[in-house]
């Protein structure tokens, strides 16, 4: 992997919790670097904060200490306004649940953040059919979601993350609803792209046989981030 600048940053990124009269600690000092084209994996058990610190890297969620940077740029603390950018020009995302709109095609579905950063349609589904094809789907472009199997629907998923050009994608059990066989077609998909494209993939998973398509194992324990040693990753 090559020494590149990093395209997200975490650093002494902590969340608590009100529950009853505690606080509860979910992030504690959380730090955190990915570069261009690095593929980090976060592991840990349910209800550890996995999902909190996702949100929180997104800025869709407060910190309440600390800061995160994407591409440089601040994201915590930041306005609500530009985060939503932040997230527009340098961020796709990918969850177990495709999120997929129903009433549109597969190739609709990847032209709306195109659409939504001001790219015309026609622009927008040329360049959405072209990375279409290039995840194995040229003959699914006009298929409604539940017209598409679990595997070709987060396809799309991967697809609609990447059409803008992102510097960092976040993941969230990305595979968490797929058989083996298309969790393994998926996981393989992503790692083709994150070295042809130079995006950084941070991806929250449960499965360990994933484990070895990424460049760096996390665990989330006690609220703070540990590399995992590659003999412990099974």
């Amino acid at each position: 992997m090559s020494e590149l600048t990093p395209v997200l940053t975490a650093q002494g990124v902590a969340k608590r919790f009100c529950q009853s009269e505690a606080q509860i600690a979910v992030l504690n000092g959380v730090e955190l670097t990915l570069s261009a084209g690095e593929r980090v994996a976060i592991v840990g058990r349910s209800g550890s904060g996995k999902s909190t610190l996702l949100h929180v890297l997104a800025g869709l969620d407060d910190a309440d200490a600390g800061s995160v940077t994407v591409v440089g740029e601040t994201m915590t603390p930041a306005s609500s306004e530009v985060r939503t950018g932040l997230r527009r020009r340098h961020m796709g995302f990918v969850y177990q649940q495709h999120h997929l709109l129903s009433e549109f095609t597969a190739l609709e579905n990847v032209a709306m953040p195109l659409r939504l950063n001001g790219l015309s349609q026609p622009e927008a589904e040329q360049r959405s059919a072209a990375l279409l094809t290039r995840v194995g789907l040229a003959r699914r472009l006009h298929h409604l979601p539940s017209e598409l199997s679990g595997g070709e629907r987060q396809r799309v998923a991967v697809a609609r993350a990447l059409i803008h050009a992102p510097s960092v994608v976040l993941a969230d059990e990305p595979t968490g609803n797929l058989d083996s066989a298309s969790a393994r077609e998926l996981m393989s998909l992503m790692v083709d792209l994150s070295e042809s494209v130079a995006v950084g993939f941070l991806v929250v998973t449960h499965d360990p046989s994933m484990l070895d398509h990424f460049d760096r194992v996390l665990t989330l324990v006690d609220g703070k981030l540990l590399e995992l040693p590659r003999e412990e990753r099974n």
